[in-house]
C-alpha cells in the first residue's frame, strides 16, 4: 500500500425487499482509495477494516427501506441481519450508503474518493459516488432518531459496525461486533444484536423477478 491511490474490487450477496417481496441480489463494488496516514501498519489495519465491512458486515444481509412493512415482520420473526436504508433499496441509494459508511469506518486514515456500484438487479447500470455527488442527498433524513437520541448520527455516518439503527434503554445499537475484536460475539441480550446468520424468510408463492 505504498502508492498514493489505488482501487479495490469486491462483491457481496444479499436479499432485498421491494414491494413486500424478497429478491436475491449480487453487488459489485469498486472503491477508489487514497491513504492519508503515512503509517503503513495503520494503513493495513484500516484497509482490513474496509474489507471486513463488505465481506463480514454487508454480506448475507437483507436490505430494506426502513418503512417497508415486510421488514417490520422479519425483524420480529427472523434472525436475519439487516441493512436499513432511508429510501427503497435502489442501487443509487445503496451506493451512497456504501460510500458514506466506508469513509466513516476508515476514520480519515484512508479516504474512499469514489465508489462504483452495480448489481444483478440493476440492469447493468453502475453508479459512481463521490464526496460532492448529488446521490448523497438521498441519505438526508429528519427525525431518524427520537428526541432522546437525536444527537446520534445514522448508522452510515458512524464508524461502528451497525447497518441499521435501534434505540435501546441505555443508548443505540452499534453493531454486531467491535472493530477492536477479531471475531463477532453475540451479545446475550437479543435486543443488542441479531444472530450472525443468513436465514431469510421465503414468501409463499415467491417468484424470481427483477425490480
Amino acid at each position: 500500500m505504498k502508492s498514493k491511490s489505488f482501487s479495490w474490487k469486491t462483491d457481496f450477496r444479499t436479499v432485498i425487499i421491494v414491494g413486500d417481496e424478497l429478491f436475491h441480489n449480487h453487488y459489485d463494488v469498486t472503491c477508489h482509495i487514497s491513504p492519508v496516514t503515512a503509517d503503513l501498519t495503520e494503513q493495513s489495519e484500516y484497509f482490513e477494516r474496509l474489507k471486513s465491512l463488505y465481506q463480514l458486515v454487508f454480506a448475507n444481509t437483507v436490505i430494506t427501506w426502513r418503512e417497508e412493512e415486510l421488514y417490520q415482520l422479519l425483524k420480529i420473526n427472523s434472525d436475519n441481519r439487516f441493512i436499513e436504508l432511508p429510501r427503497p433499496p435502489y442501487d443509487q441509494v445503496m451506493a451512497a450508503a456504501c460510500f458514506a459508511k466506508s469513509n466513516a469506518v476508515l476514520e480519515g486514515k484512508i479516504v474512499v474518493t469514489r465508489l462504483d456500484l452495480g448489481s444483478y438487479q440493476g440492469d447493468g447500470i453502475v453508479y459512481s459516488i463521490e464526496k460532492d455527488g448529488p446521490e448523497l442527498e438521498l441519505l438526508d433524513v429528519d427525525n431518524w432518531f427520537s428526541a432522546k437520541y437525536n444527537k446520534f448520527d445514522p448508522w452510515w455516518l458512524r464508524p461502528d459496525t451497525a447497518t441499521y439503527d435501534e434505540e435501546l434503554e441505555k443508548g443505540i445499537y452499534t453493531g454486531h461486533f467491535s472493530w477492536n475484536k477479531e471475531l463477532p460475539v453475540v451479545d446475550e441480550h437479543r435486543e443488542h444484536a441479531k444472530i450472525f446468520e443468513f436465514n431469510p424468510k421465503v414468501l409463499d408463492g415467491g417468484k424470481s423477478k427483477k425490480k
